[in-house]
């Protein structure tokens, strides 16, 4: 399976940190709209944390391939 295209950008530290607060505020929307029975916006608010992990996650382990290329690229 080829290796999906990501911008240089992607493993930015900017970027994961956008992407963890989409996240945290994401989930708080989740509990706050369960709470007051929107069921449509809790299930939208549970997506956008899906999608907004996703970007967490991929960019985490770009960021650590871009790292481990560096070090080789040291010795």
């Amino acid at each position: 399976m080829a290796a999906p295209f990501r911008p240089p950008w992607f493993g930015n530290r900017g970027v994961q940190l956008l992407a963890g607060v989409a996240v945290a505020y994401n989930l708080v929307a989740i509990v706050l709209r369960l709470v007051d029975g929107e069921w449509g916006e809790a299930f939208l608010s549970v997506a956008w944390t899906v999608v907004f992990s996703y970007v967490l996650v991929e960019s985490l382990r770009f960021r650590k391939q871009q790292d481990a290329g560096q070090d080789t690229a040291a010795d």
